[in-house]
């Protein structure tokens, strides 16, 4: 008995040490896997189709840096032109000054001192740059110690992102590899529970990948066409990057709170409050209906498993949280349904990151 104790507890120990040593770069590991078991299907259809699996893999890995850098290059572009804009009138008014606007000696209490303060600031020719050299100055030592930050930040999250996109490089050449070492430690591990954990994982995770891209495409799509009506500028790309934004929680809400405020500064109240209480409402309607009953179909999970799923992994994992939750909701049910659920998955059983005949 104490023999068997220790021969399970041996290998528990050893990968609580090896997170331990490897917690920087747990994050990296954890983005390959997924990516991989999401895109293996792809995958392997250009390897049925005669692509070399180095040529193949060297293709999926520039099409995804590519599916998420490209909105930056494109994002850049625009906005090169309208900074110019800005900068030219910027110029403009530091050289003529900036005249007093007329709501601001209508505010009630502060209106005298601001008005002095704008009058002394912003009025006078060159106001604008002493201003700004003003603020640069008394802010440096805070800017410099930020600009230290997030340099070394940035640095460390690109090694992150090269180590993650190493890594499925390397899964993508030796997947089948992988699979069959994992296989016989889980085989030897968890004899019972292995084989479920084996099916229901790669259905979770492609799941809520389908979940995720399925409902950023269609807020792209309904939040371009109310920028459009709302008169926002440029609603094809603010609705490409309210997209993109809608990967990550809290993005898309950010990106329509960010369209409402540039409409209200310019001087469009109604539209402004409209796109921001449609954004509002549509929002709520993808993220707790849509959104769950495209990632619980594939695993046969109810709403709400999904739902609490969703939001327990986000609030404590972050992102990659999306992704944990919905499986261990997943691996929850499986266990309370016990045959039912087995048997309710047994179809895609080979829906693995490699099919098991091809791993073995």
């Amino acid at each position: 008995m104490r023999y068997s104790f220790a021969q399970s507890a041996l290998p528990v120990l050893f990968a609580i040490g090896l997170a331990f040593v490897l917690q920087h770069f747990v994050g990296s590991l954890a983005w390959a896997g997924l990516l991989a078991v999401i895109t293996w299907p792809l995958h392997e259809r250009l390897v049925r189709r005669g692509w070399p699996r180095p040529l193949s893999a060297v293709f999926l890995v520039l099409l995804l840096v590519a599916a998420f850098a490209g909105p930056g290059f494109v994002l850049v572009n625009a906005l090169s032109s309208e900074l110019a804009g800005v900068q030219r009138l910027l110029a403009h008014l530091n050289e003529a000054g900036v005249p007093v606007p007329a709501w601001l000696t209508r505010l009630p209490m502060v209106a005298e001192p601001a008005v002095k303060w704008w009058n002394e600031h912003l009025a006078q020719p060159g106001g604008i740059s002493s201003l700004v050299r003003s603020i640069v100055g008394d802010m440096m030592p805070q800017l410099t110690g930020a600009a230290r930050t997030w340099g070394s930040i940035i640095l460390a999250n690109a090694l992150y992102l090269f180590l993650a996109l190493l890594t499925l490089f390397m899964l993508y050449l030796h997947g089948p590899a992988v699979v069959r070492l994992m296989d016989r430690a889980g085989d030897r591990l968890l004899p019972v529970h292995y084989a479920t954990l084996r099916r229901i994982f790669p259905l979770s995770v492609r799941g809520t990948a389908l979940g995720l891209c399925s409902v950023a495409i269609l807020e792209g799509i309904v939040l371009g066409i109310a920028y459009a009506l709302a008169g926002a500028p440029a609603p094809a790309l603010l609705g490409v990057i309210t997209g993109y934004l809608a990967l990550v929680p809290g993005g898309a809400p950010l990106s329509f709170t960010m369209v409402s405020l540039l409409l209200l500064g310019q001087g469009h109240s109604g539209a402004a409050l409209g796109l921001f209480s449609w954004g509002a409402v549509e929002l709520f309607m993808v993220d707790k209906f849509i959104r769950p009953k495209l990632i619980g179909q594939r695993v046969n999970l109810p709403f709400l498993a999904v739902l609490f799923g969703l939001l327990g992994g986000v609030s404590t994992l972050g992102v990659i949280g999306l992704f944990v939750g919905p499986f261990m909701m997943a691996i929850l049910f499986g266990w309370l349904r016990g045959g039912e659920h087995a048997a309710s998955i047994k179809a895609p059983e080979r829906a693995g990151v490699v099919d098991k005949t091809e791993a073995n």
